[in-house]
């Protein structure tokens, strides 16, 4: 899913939260926030991958392999490694939901973590995309060993 559509989203998800059930402005705020801001791992992947911190370098490689791979089948998407994004799998959901008992704002910060990969969840069945793409990045670091890397 593409971060104006988190944006959008998101703020839909944060305003109804605020207006219809009363949720506390700066609650609302770290859930907007959290919905989007999980999506830096995107960017720390490329860094590594590509020694770049450009930004724009960033967007247009991401495009252009987005394209790329949503082309491939899902036989084809299968030889390939998948990504590792540390804030996407069950492994970061556990420590901030655990860390959600010594202070509210990890409930919060849960909230739209959780919010988000529902909207990823959506957006991976849609354009059939194997599901464990951002479910357990362990997972996917042990499965990767024998696929290619895309590129």
């Amino acid at each position: 899913m593409l971060p104006k559509d988190h944006l959008l989203i998101g703020f839909i998800f944060t305003y109804i939260l605020i207006y219809f059930f009363q949720v506390p402005l700066l609650a609302g705020a770290i859930i907007f926030l959290s919905s989007i801001l999980i999506d830096i791992d995107h960017y720390l992947r490329y860094i590594y991958l590509k020694k770049d911190f450009s930004p724009t370098n960033f967007w247009n490689w991401s495009m252009q392999q987005t394209k790329k791979y949503r082309k491939l089948d899902k036989k084809e998407k299968s030889k390939y490694k998948l990504p590792i994004f540390i804030f996407h799998g069950i492994e970061f959901w556990i420590i901030i939901f655990l860390l959600s008992f010594t202070n509210k704002i990890f409930l919060w910060i849960f909230l739209g973590i959780a919010f988000h990969m529902i909207c990823d969840v959506i957006a991976l069945v849609y354009y059939n995309d194997p599901l464990d793409l951002k479910l357990s990045q362990v997972y996917n670091f042990i499965t990767n060993k024998n696929r290619k890397v895309f590129d």
